[in-house]
């Protein structure tokens, strides 16, 4: 008996030890990510980009990302996930390092931002079909919630990293390019990984058994109506974490600027302060993957986007107000808005059609990075509209509520078909 719970003890330190080296790759890999939103401002200036452009730009790693997922996902159907995400974390990487040695306009940005998310797709959700096939009954929410985490760990800290670099590293060139360098070491993280399972004798992945032989996209999943709200769930919170992300700094740079701060100094500091803000998703991921162990993956989404629609509703409407208002109110927007992240990464691979996750995944990637594409873009159209007003700004994140209503009902209706997703 003993050397059974001696076992066990060991297994658990060792499938931990596992979950924290792959989680930190992906936060190591996504360190860069948000060095493009946070630089904006300075390369709207520097390109002569409006602000529909500026937010296309920012949108092509989303296009990216989904037009991808269709053909690279379902290959984990059928070849290892740990060679997809090794393949990814290189390519993302290396996207994020020449940006800033040779991006000079929209079309080289544009390319390298598109491929950005192709490298990005490839290295996240391989990961997250690993872990949770790795965690399963009662501790998947919760392994899932701390992969997911460690994603947002890396685009959060982005933003204040960069921010901070912005002030320090003379100009938005060499900020971006030091944070694509701190990124590589996940490259080097995961090769080490990879490397130790096999010479462990291990099998590369707890998912080889269930592979598939074509691994080619199925798009029969589509008929599955749960498997459709967990996927229409996720498009509308990528759709509203995406708008938040690329908009807020800027609507923080704006109140400052009312406040009296320069626009450069509004700008490094709103990105800094946005970057603690959007940090506070880290804890509200692994939050949200624990309640939907217990509340259900449903009912805990629902909750989740009915308190995200409501800081949307009133956070456009704050650029007037002193700033200490809309900072307090952006740390809590933070928490909300990327709580669900973990319970429709973990529901669709619970409500995936056997030896279809892979292909389920990409239908999920795709439809929800399409969409998370679209609205930013859509934003920016409203605040180049209307002058980038005030009520420009409320009616931009206005319309991120407005998501937010559409996820409460789709979300509440998946918890009365399933019970339990």
């Amino acid at each position: 008996m003993e050397q059974m719970v001696d076992k066990q003890t060991g297994t658990a330190r060792a499938d931990l030890v596992w979950l924290v080296g792959v989680s930190l790759v992906l936060l190591l890999i996504s360190l860069p990510f948000s060095s493009y939103a946070v630089s904006v401002p300075i390369i709207q200036a520097e390109w002569a980009l409006t602000n529909t452009e500026a937010a296309v730009l920012f949108s092509l790693f989303l296009i990216g990302y989904a037009l991808s997922s269709l053909v690279l996902l379902p290959l984990t159907d059928r070849v290892t996930p740990e060679k997809i995400l090794l393949a990814g974390a290189v390519v993302v990487s290396l996207a994020h390092l020449l940006f800033p040695l040779l991006a000079r306009g929209f079309v080289v940005g544009g390319a390298l931002r598109f491929l950005m998310g192709m490298g990005q797709v490839a290295a996240y959700i391989p990961g997250v079909q690993m872990v949770s096939e790795r965690f399963r009954l009662g501790k998947r929410g919760t392994a899932v919630g701390l992969f997911v985490a460690a994603g947002y760990a890396g685009t959060t800290l982005s933003y204040s990293f960069t921010g901070l670099m912005l002030e320090r590293a003379g100009g938005w060139r060499s900020a971006y390019l030091t944070t694509s360098l701190v990124g590589l070491v996940g490259v080097a993280l995961a090769v080490w990984l990879l490397w130790l399972v096999r010479n462990n004798g291990n099998r590369l992945s707890a998912i080889s058994n269930q592979l598939g032989k074509k691994g080619k996209l199925d798009l029969g999943v589509l008929r599955d109506r749960p498997v459709m709200l967990v996927i229409l769930g996720y498009a509308l919170h990528t759709a509203e974490l995406y708008l938040a992300r690329l908009w807020f700094p800027l609507l923080l740079g704006v109140a400052l600027v009312n406040n009296g701060r320069s626009p450069l100094e509004a700008t490094a500091t709103a990105a800094t302060y946005s970057g603690f803000m959007f940090m506070m998703g880290i804890i509200g991921v692994m939050a949200g993957g624990y309640l939907s162990d217990y509340l259900g993956r449903g009912r805990g989404a629902a909750l989740i986007f009915a308190l995200s629609g409501l800081c949307s509703f009133v956070v456009g409407w704050l650029t007037a107000v002193p700033t200490p208002w809309l900072i307090g109110l952006g740390f809590f927007y933070g928490f909300v808005t990327a709580a669900d992240s973990a319970i429709y990464s973990t529901a669709v691979t619970e409500l995936a059609p056997p030896g279809k996750v892979g292909s389920t995944q990409a239908v999920q990637s795709f439809l929800g990075f399409t969409i998370g594409a679209v609205v930013p873009v859509l934003a920016g159209g409203i605040l180049d509209s209307a002058g980038g007003t005030a009520v420009a700004w409320g009616l931009a994140f206005t319309f991120n509520g407005l998501l937010a209503v559409v996820g409460v009902a789709s979300q509440l209706y998946l918890q009365r078909l399933t019970g339990k997703a």
